[in-house]
């Protein structure tokens, strides 16, 4: 009787202990799951963008997750994005365009001002161009941007947004194809709130950023402007800029971010130095509408490090110690007229009035003319697109151009000395 009663125990003892083996491997119903930190991974190809962690309070992210298998093969299924594809300008003056879960493709122009505000999450907004700068994004006259787990795509080509008068923008898990494409511009009382997240960014003016554990390209627009810069590289725990200039307060407030490059450009009445930096550098003739007929000659604008140089363009004073130059992009503005030489230069696009540039035996990344101006070309190489909008007139001269030949309105393309045949 006792060992009958022995054996009855352990019989039940054996049951149990299975049953909860079993329970272990199957999982309980009720029991949250485990995911490993690494789940989620981000690659640059992909249309999909994923943080490296999933964070369990935060609900847009737990929507996008659905049958998940608890049979510890860790896979997760997510909702396909649906497609939205818009021909022409998109403009939002007033309330809210929300962009939700989407794969949306724009050929055309994005406007929002006024009481509008464009709010993207968990979506890839793909601009559509058949050259560069085709169209853009204006964010202006105090309207909104906000965007969250959000990828921006160019296919190659440049494209700009830009803020201007008070515009408000934040970005949240934002990135682009690289480190700046798109590449932002801002002036006006424009301000950011950018936090993990990938941004090229031009200041002028009254702008204001504050931004957290994002990887950052910040292009400084200086007017009237005299001092020494050190502008950091790599990771920073906390880094503060403040610069008064003649249209108000540039402020940059950053913490936990990495500082990927920097750039500059003096606009006028400047005399500034920098110091152990890395960056581009932009110079501007002709920003002081009361001088005329302003002529600037230079030449062996180079890729390298300065150990110390000093470059007077007009009425800007440039001064480099220990500073690398990754590209230049001399400008000219009014009447002025600007001439180049054995120079490795960046984007020309940024002239306008009358003006004049003479290019010779160079190296350009693009060529974009408006209103009334020249470029003339000789004997240099033009590694993207060339394109001539309104009056516009471009020369070129034993140069090789890489990208497409555009004719824009009124905007003519000469080729050694014969028109240029477009199809428009």
């Amino acid at each position: 009787m006792k060992l009958n009663f022995i054996f009855y125990l352990i019989a039940v003892m054996l049951f149990f202990f299975l049953l909860a083996v079993g329970c272990q491997e199957e999982g309980v119903e009720g029991e949250e799951v485990v995911l490993p930190e690494n789940t989620f991974e981000h690659k640059k190809n992909d249309v999909l963008y994923f943080p490296e962690k999933l964070e369990k309070k935060d609900e847009s992210l737990l929507e996008k997750i659905k049958n998940t298998n608890s049979q510890n093969d860790d896979i997760i299924r997510v909702d396909k994005r649906v497609e939205k594809k818009i021909e022409g300008d998109l403009i939002i003056s007033s309330g809210e365009y929300v962009i939700k879960d989407t794969n949306f493709k724009l050929r055309g122009n994005l406007i929002v001002n006024g009481s509008g505000k464009l709010i993207v999450q968990n979506s890839a907004l793909f601009f559509e161009q058949e050259y560069s700068q085709q169209f853009r994004v204006y964010i202006r006259d105090r309207g909104g941007l906000e965007m969250k787990d959000v990828e921006l795509h160019t296919q190659g080509k440049w494209f700009n947004f830009q803020y201007e008068d008070g515009a408000h923008v934040v970005f949240k898990n934002v990135h682009g194809e690289d480190c700046c494409s798109p590449w932002h511009g801002a002036s006006g009382d424009s301000e950011f709130f950018i936090s993990d997240s990938t941004v090229g960014l031009t200041l002028s003016s009254n702008v204001r950023v504050a931004a957290a554990n994002s990887n950052l390209f910040f292009e400084l627009v200086l007017t009237n402007v005299s001092g020494i810069f050190e502008l950091p590289q790599g990771y920073t725990e906390k880094y503060d800029l403040l610069i008064p200039n003649e249209n108000g307060v540039m402020k940059i407030d950053t913490v936990h971010s990495t500082f990927t490059d920097w750039g500059s450009t003096l606009d006028k009445n400047t005399n500034v130095t920098f110091v152990n930096s890395k960056m581009t550098i932009g110079i501007n003739a002709g920003s002081d509408w009361e001088k005329s007929e302003v002529i600037v000659k230079v030449k062996d604008l180079k890729t390298k490090t300065y150990e110390d140089y000093v470059l007077d363009y007009d009425t800007n004073t440039l001064h480099l110690v220990h500073t690398f130059v990754r590209d230049w992009y001399p400008q000219a503005f009014n009447n002025a007229r600007v001439e180049i030489e054995d120079s490795d230069l960046a984007d020309l696009q940024s002239n306008s009035g009358n003006a004049i540039i003479v290019v010779r035996n160079s190296v350009s990344s693009l060529a974009i003319a408006r209103e009334n101006v020249s470029y003339q070309f000789y004997d240099s190489t033009i590694m993207g697109d060339v394109v001539a909008h309104d009056t516009a007139q471009i020369y070129l001269y034993d140069t090789k151009v890489d990208g497409v030949i555009k004719e824009v309105g009124g905007g003519k393309v000469f080729v050694d000395g014969k028109r240029y045949v477009s199809e428009r």
